[in-house]
């Protein structure tokens, strides 16, 4: 189960270019569940799956994974419990393998 609870992003905090990304994010995704996160341009989408990574650190609130809280735990730890296909295969994945084998 990923549970996401209260979760904010603020990008460059304090500064002239501070920008609110997201604001009070709650989520629970339960063992066997499909979903679909929808969005227009600039909505947020990615900046939420970059969190869940551990790529951009989360400005307040938690994420749990099966019930451990890994919202400070680096990406490359998470990578062991988190798969990540990207739009750009030439990004985190290997452009020469099929989509199969970068999934394996």
């Amino acid at each position: 189960m990923l549970e996401i609870s209260h979760v904010t992003k603020v990008f460059f905090p304090g500064t002239v270019n501070e920008k609110l990304a997201l604001e009070d994010i709650n989520l629970t995704v339960n063992d066997g569940d499909v979903i679909c996160v929808i969005g227009s341009n600039g909505s947020g989408k990615s900046t939420l799956f970059n969190m869940i990574a551990g790529t951009f650190p989360v400005t307040s609130g938690t994420i749990k994974l099966k019930g451990k809280d890994i919202t400070n735990a680096p990406e490359y730890k998470r990578a062991f419990m988190i798969g990540r296909i990207f739009q750009d295969p030439t990004k985190g994945t290997s452009a020469n393998m099929s989509i199969q084998d970068n999934m394996n």
